[in-house]
Order: structure tokens, then sequence, then C-alpha cells
């Protein structure tokens, strides 16, 4: 049996209240503009045979009733009319809002492939980001001996960090961007946040977390705003949309003093000046004990 398409009983449902509404104005012109051969002037049908009179006279009796009908066949006719023709037409309208909304997100899916990390890719993500600063750290010459946190230990609170970061920003519901954490971009690029706009105002922000236990290695945070400007590259060229880089860099304010954070932002922004895709950078630095405080809204504004 042919599956029963949806979309043609609601073009139904319209054509049928469109002729019902036609038939509602078609019926009384046709009724009235229609003599029904009764205009006869008395002296001719005088001249008629009785019988021919009494079929006159009868046909006459059977339109006066019927002309009493006609108003209300008519808006019989336009009230059905109208009502089909309005719930085909929200239906249709429903059903192509959806058929739109699929299209344009098959017509996304094919420019840019955004998809969430599993578990078991967030952890090596994990991993990976502090093996990484492990190392420079090691090589940084301003580096102070600290304790070190068992390695099991160190991916977790590496991941509790990106984490709570992403809660503040769930935290505040911007009614003006949709929160993605931890996806992969183009299934290419692994990335800690996807702002995505809800409006044509605002535009999308890729976000960088980078947690540093120790000290602020600055090859890492270089290493970080060139993975920045490549996803923003891509993600022009995918998407098809502007899109502003974030780098929030947490650091552990006993180790870190507050002379080197200035130095730090001075650096950066000397540094991404050369880079046009991070002309929009936003950087922030959150001590780490002052998460829950971050004002996220300096990174959502416009």
């Amino acid at each position: 049996m042919q599956k029963i398409d949806y979309g043609d009983i609601n073009k139904f449902l319209v054509s049928i209240g469109l002729v019902l509404i036609g038939l509602a104005v078609l019926v009384p012109y046709l009724y009235l503009k229609e003599d029904f051969g009764l205009y006869l002037e008395q002296t001719q049908i005088d001249k008629l045979q009785e019988p021919i009179k009494e079929l006159i006279s009868s046909k006459q009796s059977q339109v006066i009733k019927i002309q009493k009908f006609i108003p209300w066949v008519s808006l019989g006719f336009f009230l059905i009319g109208l009502t089909s023709s309005i719930i085909g037409l929200v239906r249709w309208f429903k059903r192509q809002s959806k058929l739109d909304e699929k299209f344009d997100k098959e017509i996304q899916k094919l420019d840019l492939e955004i998809d969430s990390l599993t578990p078991e890719e967030k952890r090596q993500k994990a991993i990976k980001e502090v093996n990484e600063i492990e190392k420079e750290e090691q090589l940084d010459p301003e580096a102070t001996p600290t304790t070190t946190a068992p390695r099991n230990q160190a991916y977790l609170n590496y991941m509790k960090i990106e984490n709570s970061i992403t809660k503040v920003f769930e935290d505040y519901n911007s009614p003006n961007f949709d929160i993605l954490s931890q996806q992969r971009i183009g299934n290419r690029f692994e990335i800690d946040i996807l702002l995505k706009a809800k409006t044509k105002k605002f535009s999308d922000r890729i976000v960088e977390i980078k947690y540093f236990r120790k000290q602020l290695p600055f090859s890492i945070i270089e290493q970080s705003l060139q993975q920045l400007n490549t996803y923003i590259s891509y993600y022009k060229q995918a998407a098809k949309k502007q899109v502003v880089p974030v780098l929030l860099l947490v650091y552990n304010q006993e180790i870190v003093s507050t002379d080197r954070i200035v130095q730090y932002q001075n650096r950066i922004t000397d540094y991404s000046q050369s880079i046009p895709n991070l002309n929009r950078l936003k950087v922030e630095f959150i001590e780490e004990s002052q998460i829950k405080n971050f004002n996220v809204q300096r990174i959502l504004k416009k």
C-alpha cells in the first residue's frame, strides 16, 4: 500500500476550501442571474392551457422555497471552505517549517560536521593536553618546584576545570547562544566549547580552555593561539559564518603572580596582532578558586 503524503492532504484541504469559498460567491450570482423561464407577462400566462399554468405556478413555489435556502447554503459553503483552508494552511506551514529546519540542518551538516566527543575521547583529549602542559612546564626556566599530583588525578582535575567553566556558561543561560561543550568540528578539530549564536546579531564563539596547575609556559599559550587561528580559519570557510576566538587561561594565584599575568596579557596582545583571524580575540585569565564568579558577559557581548 502506497504511503500517504500528508503534504498532499494539506494541499487538498486548501484546494477544497478555495473551491467552496468560490461556490459561496458563485451560487447566489448564478441564482440571481437565472430567471428559470418564469419571467412571463400575465397576458402570456392567460393564453396558456390550464396544466401549463399549474406547472408554472408549482415551479414558482419551488423557486421561492429554494430562494430562502440560498443565503444559508452560500454561508455554509463559505464557512466550511474558510475552515478547510485555514486548517490546511496551518498544517501546511507547520510541516513546511519542519522541512525547512531539517533542510537547513542538512545543509549545515554538509558544510560543517559538528559532533559531541564521546566520554573516552574527552578523557584522551584531557590526557593529551595535560601531557603537553607538563612537558613545557619542565622546560620553563621560571618554573618553581611544586608537588606533582598523581597522573590520573591530574587528568581528572583538568576535566573538572573544563566542566566547571562550561557550567558557568550554562548557568548564565544566555538567550543569544547555544552552549555546545567538547565538540569535534569538521571531523578534524576538537574544541572545548562552541557558542552558537541564535540570531544574526551575534557571531559564534570558539572557546579554548587551558588549565595550568603550576606556571604558565608562554609556549603553550602560543600553541593555543595558533590552534584558535586554525579553528577560526576552518570554521569561517566551512560554516560561512563569522566567529570570535576566545582563550580562557585558568591559573593558580599562589604560584602565578599578578605582575606575570599583566606581562602575559601584553605579550598575547602583541603576538595576536599579526594574525588576522585573531583580530577579535578575547582573552581572560581566571583564578582557579574564582571560576564560579567568572563574568561570562565579557565573552558573550558583541
